[in-house]
């Protein structure tokens, strides 16, 4: 009976044993799946270098291509065609300031592509804000475009003129909106005159459809 009951402990104990034994994984399988982790992400990460390499070179060449068609086509432009205008004269009261111009005045016309007007007066000799545009200045007249780089305003830009210069020769305004002044004192002839000022000076003046 002895015998038999210590072959059933041992039977028991091997039985336990062998249940509880885990299967581990060795070293070198470890190593290699950490090597292999290493060189994926290694291919990762220069798969996305060169990407954007590629990309970034292929900015560059179209940004310098850009730069080379718009340096060659500002060479091609005729010289800056500057217009004079004397806005304290008889001639300007009478073409502007009395008459209707809402298309334009002085062959800058509203509608016209800005290579066209380019073409004939050439490249602009800076920029000036007015009234929240960048009106392109040729002289005393300034344009500014729209989206579809077509004349939408014209603007009488004198130099250096004074608020006090302006009402002495065409009086005070007949409405005062902020900085803009206007100018209607016959509501049937079909046209407003805007002036846009900053500070003491006139910045800019306007012929639009009557208001």
């Amino acid at each position: 009976m002895k015998n038999y009951k210590s072959t059933e402990d041992s039977k028991t104990y091997s039985h336990s044993e062998t249940s509880n034994h885990k299967p581990s994984t060795s070293p070198k399988k470890k190593i290699f799946w950490i090597i292999i982790g290493i060189i994926g992400a290694a291919l990762i990460i220069g798969i996305v270098y060169i990407a954007f390499m590629i990309f970034s070179q292929e900015n560059h060449s179209e940004h310098k291509s850009n730069d080379q068609t718009k340096n060659k086509t500002e060479k091609q432009l005729p010289k800056t065609h500057k217009v004079n205008i004397n806005v304290k004269s008889q001639e300007f009261n009478q073409s502007f300031m009395q008459s209707p111009n809402p298309e334009g005045y002085k062959g800058f016309k509203i509608g016209t592509s800005k290579p066209n007007i380019e073409k004939k007066f050439g490249k602009s000799e800076g920029v000036r804000e007015v009234n929240g545009n960048d009106a392109q200045q040729y002289g005393d007249i300034a344009v500014s475009y729209n989206l579809e780089n077509k004349v939408d305003h014209v603007y009488v830009a004198p130099r250096q003129m004074t608020k006090k210069e302006f009402i002495k020769f065409y009086n005070e305004p007949n409405e005062i909106k902020g900085d803009i002044w206007y100018y209607k004192a016959n509501y049937y002839n079909g046209f407003t005159i805007k002036v846009f000022t900053s500070q003491q000076y006139i910045k800019a003046i306007e012929n639009v459809p009557q208001m």
